[in-house]
């Protein structure tokens, strides 16, 4: 057998070296970069999704859909109020539908291939500090973990108020806490829905309770701060063309749509 000459890659090593893999941990603090924003239409109920990728320093990604307007054209507060709190820690006032070409994962062909799609544009590459909760749900008499954003804030970790007073982040500490004792009662409640269950095969327990895992929080959407500078250095192997033409609230996320049996980020 003929081995192989293996060349120190550093990008590689250093990556190894933060104890992290491909996308990044749930019940975390990470400071990402928006790499995918893509307006979504569900085939079941057809309510109306944004689709994000986000990238933190060290490359890994993490995947989140908010579903934030029904069919009829109402709002899905507890969605709805998490994209203004995006939108407003971001300075962005107003998300205009922009067909694009992005590098989307396609599972036939086991890799990211360019993608048509329609983005929120004024939302790509922006950064927030985000918090990324673990939620839980049985499918398939299985306990299933999704990543989920629990809470946005800007790049200093400042919520929209604490930046409109400029005052020192405090309330990111407190949602922190509140992220991890909401993740624990959400595996616990799917514990509890298996043993009830007795472990049959079944479709996702999503028992719509009308309320926000962060209820706490204190965002309010008003006027948009100023642009801040969206320009920090990030590895981010996602992309945008520029010049391609292209807070909080009751009620759940849209829970008729399954997320992926064994969710792996890519998409």
């Amino acid at each position: 057998m003929n081995f192989p000459t293996i060349q120190l890659n550093e990008a590689v090593a250093l990556k190894a070296g933060t104890g992290g893999g491909m996308f990044f941990d749930s019940n975390t603090e990470q400071l990402v970069k928006i790499g995918r924003a893509q307006y979504t239409t569900s085939s079941n109920t057809g309510s109306v999704g944004l689709e994000f990728d986000v990238f933190n320093a060290e490359g890994q990604k993490g995947y989140f859909t908010l579903w934030f307007m029904r069919q009829d054209g109402s709002f899905i507060d507890f969605s709805y109020g998490k994209l203004q709190s995006i939108m407003a820690v971001t300075g962005v006032t107003t998300l205009t539908p922009t067909a694009a070409t992005i590098n989307k994962y396609d599972f036939d062909a086991g890799k990211d291939v360019p993608t048509q799609m329609t983005v929120a544009n004024e939302l790509m590459n922006k950064y927030f500090t985000g918090l990324f909760v673990n939620e839980f749900e049985v499918y398939q008499g299985e306990k299933k973990p999704k990543t989920q954003l629990f809470a946005a804030f800007n790049q200093k970790r400042q919520t929209l108020q604490e930046q409109k007073d400029q005052s020192a982040p405090q309330q990111i500490e407190i949602q922190k806490e509140r992220m991890i004792d909401y993740s624990s009662k959400s595996e616990e409640k799917a514990d509890n829905a298996l043993r009830a269950n007795g472990g049959q095969q079944g479709g996702f327990n999503n028992q719509q309770t009308g309320h926000s895992p962060n209820a706490g929080a204190t965002y309010h959407r008003g006027p948009a701060p100023t642009q801040q500078n969206n320009n920090a250095p990030m590895n981010n192997q996602n992309s945008i063309n520029p010049n391609n033409p292209a807070v909080n609230g009751g009620g759940p996320v849209d829970d008729d749509i399954p997320f992926n049996a064994h969710f792996d980020g890519q998409f």
